[in-house]
């Protein structure tokens, strides 16, 4: 039997059998699941049994529906695993009926097919869309520049969702790129490409695509997401040319400069000249920005989640991960982010209390009572005496999201008016 699970938002842990061939959901009492929390819509969604599994529908809720960060308009044939999200604050987990009634064979997880016509147009599209790139000529995108230059994403499935959020089958965790930014679908011969409505664009070989418009990528093409992250498509991932995989965008100094002292009773000095990339960074662009600080080692474990997770909240992180650490760009954006972030999130382990970067980080905020929140992924046997008296909330790896929840409360609660 098929159930549902509610992993986040009121009885988290709480498991509904799913029994019928029609199944509502919503916050009034006549659903067959009912789901009390702000965000759940009275009739919010349905699951309708089908030959293939459950298909989910949205029923025309307030605040949406959603499955691996993309909304659901139309059907939506479920497999198990799906993430199901009502609103921002209700999560549900999808597990299919083990016996293989409601599981999908092929290509599993992706909106509901419409009716197959026979002997038309629409049955050739139907089969083109549900077939693969044949697995002796892959495809692929390559990171042409960034600190993720020559990383390289192999192209296998038919359907693919690039994006900042953790659903996505390629993450890039950038507060420039939207949660789920563009889609890939197969189509023949090479992948469509389509901006889903991301907030700032995507360039196909310069041209900027309009939303829901998909078009179809050639060898060579140059994508650019959000103007952050530079993607080629190729089918010749080890071109001579192609950034390698251990190639940076900027080299890195062979000792990189401790950061300059930040005196506790004065503002800090002038902004440094940048270097002909630059930081990015306008002045005034991080004043309603919340400053993360943490030793690089954290970021792939805790700090990328994270960030998602604060921006999801409608809150605005802001990071050093996009400039090299100990540069003059790095080190010109991290004062401007020490003067202008209005709140600080340190990330607490043993190597982070001995960075000179996370102690001038924190020195800064307590010397000018902004506020300071400790996110404590291990437990040290004392604490600096400015962090003595600073909230701290405790890392639970099993269960990150309880942490950012508890996080975000926190950051709500000390929010400027």
């Amino acid at each position: 039997m098929s159930r549902l699970t509610i992993r986040r938002g009121p009885q988290p842990g709480k498991v509904f059998e799913l029994m019928g061939d029609v199944i509502t959901i919503g916050s009034g009492s006549k659903n067959t699941i009912s789901i009390l929390d702000n965000d759940v819509s009275r009739e919010h969604c349905k699951l309708v049994r089908s030959s293939a599994g459950y298909e989910l529908h949205d029923l025309d809720s307030r605040r949406g529906t959603f499955v691996s960060g993309l909304r659901v308009k139309n059907g939506w044939v479920l497999r198990t695993g799906n993430i199901i999200e009502l609103g921002e604050n209700v999560t549900l987990e999808y597990l299919a009926d083990p016996t293989g009634t409601d599981q999908l064979a092929a290509n599993p997880g992706t909106p509901a097919s419409p009716p197959v016509a026979t002997g038309g147009g629409l049955l050739r599209n139907l089969q083109l869309s549900s077939d693969r790139p044949d697995p002796a000529k892959t495809p692929w995108l390559v990171v042409m520049d960034g600190d993720k230059a020559g990383q390289r994403f192999p192209l296998k499935n038919p359907a693919i969702t690039i994006g900042r959020d953790l659903t996505n089958d390629i993450v890039l965790a950038d507060a420039e790129i939207s949660r789920t930014h563009v889609r890939l679908k197969w189509a023949d011969t090479d992948y469509l490409l389509e901006d889903t409505g991301s907030t700032n664009g995507t360039e196909v070989n310069g041209t900027r695509l309009p939303a829901k418009s998909p078009v179809k990528l050639k060898p060579d093409d140059k994508v650019s997401i959000s103007g952050r992250v530079d993607l080629l498509y190729t089918y010749q991932p080890d071109s001579p040319g192609l950034p390698s995989r251990q190639e940076k965008s900027q080299p890195i100094p062979p000792a990189a400069p401790t950061l300059r002292q930040t005196s506790t009773a004065e503002s800090p000095a002038a902004i440094k000249p940048t270097s002909r990339l630059g930081t990015g960074l306008k002045p005034g662009a991080l004043n309603d920005h919340i400053l993360i600080a943490y030793t690089r080692d954290m970021w792939e474990p805790v700090v990328a989640r994270m960030m998602v997770a604060l921006q999801d909240a409608r809150q605005k992180p802001w990071v050093d991960q996009y400039l090299n650490e100990g540069s003059e760009d790095w080190m010109a954006a991290v004062d401007q982010a020490f003067a202008e972030c209005w709140m600080g999130i340190i990330i607490v382990s043993k190597p982070a209390l001995e960075s000179k970067y996370i102690q001038a980080a924190f020195r800064y905020f307590y010397s000018r009572k902004k506020p300071l929140v400790l996110y404590m992924v291990d437990r040290p046997a004392s604490l600096p005496p400015e962090l003595a008296s600073a909230k701290a909330v405790r890392h639970e790896p099993l269960n990150p999201t309880y942490s950012f929840d508890e996080l975000i409360i926190e950051v709500k609660s000390r929010k400027r008016g």
